[in-house]
């Protein structure tokens, strides 16, 4: 009788331990299946947007002086401005090197990068990425090669460029560039682009790679730049606004906002509108 009661007080302890994790597990899964994405929620508590860009990029970002004070503008800023509004906050412009914006967006500082970021395979496993809202190898905005005007008819291919200093933006689509195609070149890291104009017409590189409209925009600005044709082989690659990985109802939020732009025809007039800027500000 004492081994049968025994019995039964250990079946009946191995049910309620089975029964408790059971309950653990269930109370987890629980948790884990509401816990919500409150990244939109603490951008309207904090009643401000903050983004993170390169201002050197005419004509997406860029500086301009507007009644006496330096102003970051473009299509990007204005793109961002539309994102800040659907939100019902205010927009907050962080300016960096290229290079630092992922970091500076997977450390909490900022909530999204915009500033002509293709959405690369490498940075899809750091960052989410919205919609695209323009492509990288675009006619105008194709990868160029550029040169010192007196040049061209010393550098007319790649080969051409053996043995010289390449200056390149560390951590954008040019450093990919440089190194699969003109790695016989000597590349330099830059981290900004009125940097890499500075050293290519003081002599200190030979050559530096940008993207087609941004060095259109400084060979109108400049007559010693010149803008070559020496071909560069470019996959398509999308430009999309990067966004904290897991902030899912920030992505939404802007791919919203992307949405309404491109259906309602707003994209089309806010680049050509800095397009126009750009333009104007190369004729003073």
């Amino acid at each position: 009788m004492k081994n049968i009661l025994k019995t039964f007080m250990c079946y009946f302890l191995i049910l309620s331990l089975f029964g408790c994790s059971t309950s653990n597990n269930d109370n987890t899964n629980n948790q884990q299946t509401t816990k919500k994405d409150n990244s939109l929620d603490k951008i309207k508590e904090r009643g401000e947007l903050i983004i993170g860009t390169s201002a050197d990029y005419a004509p997406r970002e860029f500086h301009m002086v507007i009644d006496g004070k330096d102003t970051i503008v473009g299509y990007d800023i204005d793109i961002a401005k539309e994102i800040a509004k659907d939100m019902g906050v205010e927009l907050k412009i962080q300016d960096m090197s290229f290079d630092g914006l992922l970091t500076a967006l997977n450390a909490g500082h900022i909530d999204m990068v915009i500033a002509g970021m293709a959405a690369t395979e490498e940075r899809k496993k750091a960052v989410d990425f919205t919609i695209s809202y323009g492509k990288s190898t675009d006619s105008e905005e194709g990868q160029k090669l550029v040169i010192r005007k007196d040049d061209k008819n010393l550098y007319t291919d790649i080969e051409s460029l053996t043995d010289k200093k390449l200056g390149v933006q560390k951590g954008g689509m040019q450093e990919e560039i440089a190194k699969s195609q003109l790695s016989n070149a000597k590349i330099l890291y830059l981290s900004k682009i009125p940097n890499m104009i500075m050293d290519l017409q003081m002599n200190k590189v030979d050559a530096i790679i940008l993207a087609g409209d941004v060095a259109q925009n400084y060979a109108n600005e400049n007559d010693t730049i010149y803008v070559t044709d020496i071909p560069l082989t470019q996959e398509e690659k999308n430009t999309s606004i990067a966004i904290k990985k897991g902030n899912e109802s920030i992505v939404n939020q802007a791919n919203s906002t992307l949405k309404r732009l491109m259906d309602d025809g707003s994209m089309d007039t806010i680049i050509e509108n800095n397009l126009k800027l750009v333009k104007e500000l190369n004729k003073n």
